[in-house]
């Protein structure tokens, strides 16, 4: 793929991902709702040091979840441009 068609690619998975954060679906606001409920009462056993702790494990998940969502959407798209493109090699006249 040519850096052009590779810039405009991420682009487009950079759009996708950030309108699909601002559209989440119900069942995913739900499980982030019950995630941070159960979260916040941990919070409130732990210690000051085990509170420390956590938030950098809560800040580390976020980047961990982050960077797997974009790694996933940006290989369903590679997967997605192949599979058009070699389809379209089969194509008669092709």
């Amino acid at each position: 793929m040519n850096d052009h068609m590779y810039t405009a690619a991420m682009e487009l998975v950079t759009e996708r991902i950030n309108y699909h954060g601002a559209n989440e679906s119900k069942g995913l606001l739900h499980a982030a709702d019950v995630f941070k409920a159960v979260a916040d009462r941990l919070k409130e056993t732990l210690t000051e040091e085990q509170i420390s702790l956590f938030m950098d494990c809560e800040t580390f998940y976020s980047d961990l979840d982050g960077e797997q969502m974009r790694f996933y959407y940006e290989a369903g798209f590679a997967d997605a441009i192949k599979f058009i493109m070699g389809w379209r090699e089969g194509w008669p006249g092709q």
